[in-house]
């Protein structure tokens, strides 16, 4: 059961990282080249908070409900091991929603805006922040697994 739900939150944030790449790319062409929000821009930010949302919960259900190897017997060593990867990933939630938090702040900034040229200035800083603190986020939890 974990090693589905691993899975499933390996290959969500995959979706993630390439869904805010081409939304930061994209909205990046559209300023450099002075064009008008359209409902691309619309989706592509959708989908970027959806998974935000839904990597959260996966991570919360593979965090709190469900356990690898419960019943396993531990050494010393691998006690410890446990608890130090258990601050990484508490680490790790912290940062996800530090970064969901600016994707939603964004989002309102865009829907409040009347301007064009305000609503692409606003999702690019505000997804783009959230973006980059995702990565960094995963990758000092991906270099600390490895």
């Amino acid at each position: 059961m974990y090693e589905v739900f691993i899975n499933i939150h390996i290959w969500a944030s995959i979706l993630f990282s390439l869904t805010a790449v081409i939304l930061c790319f994209y909205y990046t062409v559209t300023i450099i080249k002075d064009a008008e929000f359209s409902k691309t821009h619309l989706f592509l930010e959708n989908t970027f908070i959806i998974l935000l949302y839904f990597g959260l919960i996966m991570g919360i259900v593979l965090y709190f409900f469900i356990r690898p190897d419960e019943n396993a017997q531990m050494t010393i060593e691998q006690a410890k091991g446990a608890m130090s990867s258990r601050f990484w990933s508490i680490e790790h939630f912290s940062v996800m929603l530090f970064a969901l938090m600016l994707a939603q702040i964004g989002k309102i900034f865009t829907v409040r805006s009347t301007l064009s040229k305000d609503k692409l200035k606003y999702a690019l800083f505000y997804y783009g922040s959230a973006t980059i603190v995702t990565f960094i986020s995963t990758g000092f939890y991906l270099y600390y697994r490895v």
